[in-house]
């Protein structure tokens, strides 16, 4: 399997199209590195399951496709209804999906992939609180998974306060905790400035969705996600102060609107940008 490139720009690989396809996307974008989403049960179990991941490592390697990172995700999550039934914090589904994140990250481990990326949901508050204990235990077994794997678990950036992750990941005290950032994520759902993020927990970050967004108007819940570098997080001073921090971990283009024609223009139109931010870091020698 192809090593890991500093920097490596790709995009995310959904099963919900055929991989033959998006590997064939992704090559004709120039790149050879990706992010895999939402693996089916389709590969996870049985003789399906065996033989489908056989074909995909064929694949890999024939076609030198690269990935680090897996994002676990649970198809009964319903985004409307966030808070009640994202992630691993919803105490009624939670022993199910970190079995299923179980299954996965050791899938991952086959293919040689050390990242495990999800939506943790909205983190418990209330650090005296039932739920918040039983929340830290849960994680806790779950990171020592990961860590007995080689692995670390990567948060996606998003609903979580920074001083709320920053307890959060104290508390479950394994050292294998990571963030995917997603400076989009932060803007959509009104949290803090993403660059507070990077000054905070900049050394943590193992993985970054490259993506946009502006905040909520009034009287709305969510933002409106962008085409790269038009939203509002300042998306080239984000990549500088990474790129000066060291930095050097995956760039993964992520834009969540319909396939067709504008999809593939803004896909080709981040790889530019980026493409500009690591030839500008470069030259400066930050």
């Amino acid at each position: 399997m192809s090593e890991a490139e500093e920097l490596g720009i790709g995009v995310m690989v959904r099963f919900a199209v055929p991989v033959e396809e998006s590997f064939r996307r992704l090559k004709a974008f120039g790149l050879r590195n990706c992010q895999f989403a939402g693996v089916p049960d389709s590969y996870l179990y049985g003789a399906e399951g065996r033989e489908n991941t056989a074909k995909l490592k064929t694949l890999m390697a024939e076609q030198d496709i690269h990935s680090c990172s897996v994002f676990c995700s649970f198809p009964d999550q319903d985004w409307k209804h966030a808070r009640e039934t994202v992630g691993l914090t919803p105490p009624e589904t939670r022993a199910e999906r970190i079995a299923h994140a179980c299954r996965t990250a050791d899938w991952a481990k086959e293919l040689h992939i050390p990242q495990i990326a999800v939506h943790v949901g909205y983190l418990p508050e209330d650090p005296g609180s039932r739920e918040y204990k039983l929340f830290i235990r849960a994680m806790r077994a779950f990171t020592r998974f990961l860590e007995a794997n080689g692995q670390v678990l990567a948060y996606e950036t998003g609903q979580e306060p920074l001083q709320l992750l920053l307890r959060t990941m104290a508390d479950v005290e394994t050292e294998n905790q990571r963030l995917n950032f997603d400076p989009a994520n932060l803007l959509f759902y009104n949290n803090e400035d993403p660059m507070l993020f990077v000054e905070a927990l900049g050394d943590k970050i193992v993985h970054m969705h490259c993506k946009d967004a502006v905040r909520p108007k009034e009287g709305e819940e969510f933002g409106h996600e962008t085409r790269l570098g038009e939203g509002g997080g300042h998306f080239r001073e984000l990549f500088r102060e990474l790129y000066r921090r060291g930095y050097r971990g995956p760039l993964t283009i992520e834009r969540e609107i319909a396939e067709g024609e504008e999809l593939q223009r803004d896909i080709r139109h981040a790889i530019l940008l980026l493409q500009e931010c690591k030839k500008e870091c470069g030259k400066a020698g930050i």
